[in-house]
């Protein structure tokens, strides 16, 4: 059984805290910049919540490592 995403928010943070990427665009794509400059190699954390067609709310949080 699949369900189709209705909301989805989801964020990337650097190892500061601060956040440098976000969207609510399921096909999203990040390019590894910030502010047009590109990030460096390094470990970043990232945050989603999403909702389902069923109504069911999900939750997931962990790294994301970008190599350059």
């Amino acid at each position: 059984m699949s369900f189709a995403l209705t909301v989805l928010f989801f964020s990337i943070y650097n190892r500061w805290g601060e956040k440098i990427f976000e969207s609510s665009d399921a096909n999203f794509q990040w390019d590894g910049t910030y502010k047009g400059k590109p990030e460096s190699s390094a470990v970043y954390a990232y945050y989603m919540t999403a909702t389902l067609s069923s109504g069911e709310k999900v939750t997931k949080k962990g790294n994301i490592s970008l190599m350059r």
